[in-house]
């Protein structure tokens, strides 16, 4: 016996899933996306990686804490610009901002 209903809810159910599949594919491929550069150096971005490095959270960046960022570490005298012995917030984004400087 063919049952019309049965027969229809089954063919939703195969919609659904196939679109389901489709976009977490995509969504993943998405995910692995290298195409992202402007991301890198946004302040949410910069402050981000501040903070993971500031251990103590006193809002500076010891030269210990700066050595879990190489290359902030290779430039630390160059980034502390008011030569206090420790990288604020700001001499931090101004730096990644202008890696030149």
């Amino acid at each position: 016996m063919f049952d019309r209903q049965h027969h229809t809810l089954f063919e939703v159910r195969s919609v659904l899933l196939f679109a389901a599949l489709t976009m977490g594919s995509t969504s993943a491929l998405m995910a692995q996306s290298t195409a992202l550069p402007a991301l890198a150096s946004s302040d949410q971005a910069i402050s981000a990686a501040f903070t993971r490095a500031d251990k103590n959270a006193d809002m500076a960046l010891s030269a210990e804490e700066a050595k879990t960022l190489p290359a902030v570490s290779q430039q630390f005298t160059q980034i502390d610009a008011n030569g206090d012995g420790a990288i604020s917030l700001p001499e931090f984004r101004a730096a990644m901002k202008d890696p030149k400087s």
